[in-house]
C-alpha cells in the first residue's frame, strides 16, 4: 500500500512538473491544433475582385437572344473570338496586395510529449509581379515577389518574437524570391489547378540559396490564383533555429507557401 501510494505521488509530481513546464511555453501549444499545407489554389472570390478594382459576380440574367430576353444574340465576332483563345504568351501581373499571402508551416515538440504540433504564421504583406512569354519567364522583365518577413504572426505573440528573432527581422526585414525558370505552361490557363514548377533565388537573412517552387495554378477572367509551396532548411540560410533548449525544439525543414492573386496588367 504504501509502495502504490508512493508510486502514485512520484506520477502526480511529475505531471505537475509537466503542468509547469507547459504554462511556461503554452504559447506553443496552448490549444494544440496542426496546420495542414494547402492542396490547391484558392477559388478568386467577389473580395478579391474588388480589391482588383472589379465589380463583384454579376446576377444571372437571361442571355441576349434566350427565350423572354426581348433580344436577338450578336454574331460572335472574330475580335472576341481572339479574345477567348488569347494565352497568356506577353501577358504580365501584379500581385494583388492584401488578398495575397504568404505562411510558413514549422513543426515543434514540447519535451516530454509524445507528439508534436504545427505552427503557422502568415502575412499579408506581399508584393511582386509575374511577366511570362509563350514558352516561359520574359527575359527582359523581373518575375519576383517581397514578403514582409516582420509583419508575419502565428496564433501567440511570444512565438512571434522568437521567430522574428531568428530572422532578425529587424535586419532583414523581408525575404526576395526571384525566379529564373519556369516549366509546365499550358497555352491557357484554365478553371482547374495547372501544376508548374518555377525555380530562381530566394534572398533570405542576407543568404541567395536557389530554391525550386511548385505552383498550382487556375484561372477566372484576368485574375490567376497561384498556390506556390517550397521548403528550406534554417541552416542553409544561416537561421537559428527559435527552439528553447531542453523545453522545446524545431524541426529543422519548414514549409512556405504563398496564395497569390494576380491581375493582368
Amino acid at each position: 500500500m504504501k509502495f502504490l501510494f508512493g508510486g502514485l505521488v512520484g506520477r502526480l509530481l511529475s505531471l505537475a512538473v509537466l503542468a509547469v513546464i507547459v504554462a511556461g511555453v503554452g504559447w506553443y501549444f496552448f490549444i494544440r491544433e496542426d496546420n495542414e499545407a494547402q492542396k490547391s489554389a484558392a477559388d478568386i472570390t467577389d473580395e478579391v475582385r474588388i480589391a482588383a478594382g472589379q465589380t463583384a459576380t454579376p446576377a444571372a440574367t437571361s442571355p441576349a437572344g434566350s427565350p423572354g430576353s426581348g433580344a436577338t444574340a450578336p454574331a460572335a465576332t472574330s475580335a472576341a473570338l481572339a479574345e477567348g483563345a488569347s494565352t497568356h504568351a506577353g501577358k504580365s501581373y501584379r500581385i494583388i496586395e492584401d488578398q495575397s499571402e504568404a505562411w510558413y508551416l514549422a513543426n515543434e515538440k514540447l519535451a516530454r510529449l509524445p507528439t508534436g504540433s504545427t505552427a503557422k504564421g502568415t502575412t499579408n504583406k506581399i508584393t511582386g509581379e509575374f511577366h511570362l512569354t509563350e514558352d516561359g519567364l520574359n527575359p527582359s522583365k523581373a518575375t519576383t515577389f517581397t514578403v514582409d518577413l516582420a509583419s508575419i504572426t502565428s496564433d501567440n505573440s511570444r512565438r512571434d518574437e522568437r521567430m522574428r528573432g531568428a530572422l532578425e527581422t529587424s535586419k532583414y526585414p523581408s525575404t526576395t524570391f526571384t525566379a529564373t525558370n519556369i516549366t509546365g505552361l499550358p497555352a491557357e490557363f484554365g478553371s482547374a489547378d495547372t501544376i508548374l514548377q518555377l525555380t530562381g533565388t530566394l534572398d533570405l537573412h542576407g543568404v541567395q540559396k536557389s530554391v525550386p517552387w511548385e505552383l498550382k495554378v487556375k484561372r477566372d477572367g484576368d485574375i490567376l490564383s497561384v498556390l506556390g509551396t517550397t521548403t528550406f532548411n534554417y541552416a542553409d540560410f544561416n537561421i537559428s533555429k527559435p527552439e528553447i533548449a531542453g523545453v522545446v525544439s524545431v524541426e529543422e525543414d519548414v514549409i512556405l507557401q504563398v496564395q497569390l492573386f494576380i491581375q493582368e496588367l
